[in-house]
């Protein structure tokens, strides 16, 4: 077997003390210049590659983590994500790592504003967050502008510079909707794009998926109509009726986030032959989905978002492991067949 050398097999290699192999291999402290000549001449011949986990156990440095994300108990599609940053968490407890998770409410400005600003009071060394309200998000990155704090965002994209994202192409997530709906329409059809519970002007997430669901359609079924509606999820039926009343009846509806399964006891109570896209495996959704009230869902994969994301950040500041600016996810789509899979 392959020996494993160590501090003291270079200083004997090298004719030095182990002290000063510890100095050349972190450039800390003076060293002559032919000792320093002689370990690193052992540390070639050795082949000496240092041990990252055993670096990080000596470092006295406590890294300062914190997380900003939508309080799960107001939106469930934020539950996997908590799960996703405990098991994070846990598999890397027996570092120096101080790791807190703050919320805010996703649907009120100032709870992201105000959670924002309690964690910038605290100086981190590593900031992740959710910018589910754009203009915001950006504010927050610029008063981090000048500090050393390394930023990463997940599920909704930002322009706000960060040095880490990690989600999907959300303008191919709307193309691949507008496919799997071109595929099941006459070629003349009312589809009605819905953003539900959020500000569609300050919410990027669902600008990029109506950019790519629009697109798809203009270059591939340029005689369908399109019609986009901003509403609460809870008053689904009350629209519907409305939209009902005023001769304009879907044939496919697209909603943009995890909020469909109230358009589909919608669109159920009042006997439509609507189909439905949407995203997420919520409870409510994919009973929905075997109840084949929704036609397709979308797989955005929050835990993976959110448990990639901090343990990129860990590993980097740890070991100093290369933080990759962008990791998109497969888009991957659901259906009654195949949702068991996934559960």
């Amino acid at each position: 077997m392959k020996k494993k050398y160590v501090l003291k097999d270079i200083a004997k290699l090298a004719g030095v003390s182990i002290g000063t192999v510890d100095r050349v291999i972190h450039n800390r402290g003076r060293v002559s210049a032919e000792s320093e000549k002689r370990v690193k001449a052992a540390i070639k011949e050795l082949h000496y590659v240092p041990n990252p986990v055993a670096q990080s156990l000596k470092n006295n440095k406590v890294h300062q983590i914190r997380i900003l994300l939508p309080d799960p108990s107001i939106d469930p599609y934020w539950v996997p994500c908590e799960h996703g940053i405990h098991e994070i968490k846990d598999e890397f407890k027996a570092f120096d790592l101080d790791i807190e998770l703050s919320y805010f409410d996703p649907v009120k400005v100032n709870s992201f504003k105000e959670a924002g600003e309690a964690i910038l009071d605290q100086k981190p060394d590593s900031l992740l967050f959710v910018p589910l309200f754009e203009k915001e998000s950006v504010l927050l990155m610029e008063k981090l502008k000048n500090s050393n704090t390394l930023t990463s965002t997940f599920n909704s994209p930002s322009n706000s510079g960060v040095h880490q994202f990690i989600g999907q192409n959300l303008f191919l997530s709307g193309r691949v909707a507008a496919k799997l709906a071109c595929d099941h329409l006459p070629s003349e059809a009312n589809v009605g794009i819905l953003h539900l519970d959020e500000s569609f002007n300050n919410a990027l997430h669902m600008q990029e998926k109506e950019k790519g669901f629009r697109a798809y359609f203009e270059e591939n079924c340029p005689t369908s109509k399109l019609y986009t509606h901003t509403w609460d999820s809870s008053r689904s039926k009350y629209h519907l009726e409305k939209l009902q009343n005023d001769s304009l009846v879907y044939d496919i509806l697209f909603v943009t986030n995890s909020k469909i399964h109230p358009v589909a006891m919608a669109v159920h109570e009042l006997g439509l032959k609507t189909k439905l896209i949407g995203y997420d495996l919520l409870k409510e959704n994919v009973v929905c989905l075997k109840e084949g009230r929704i036609d397709f869902l979308i797989h955005q994969a929050p835990k993976t978002q959110a448990s990639l994301s901090l343990k990129n950040v860990i590993e980097h500041l740890l070991f100093k492991k290369p933080l990759p600016e962008t990791v998109l996810l497969p888009i991957e789509i659901i259906n009654s067949e195949n949702v068991d899979s996934y559960l």
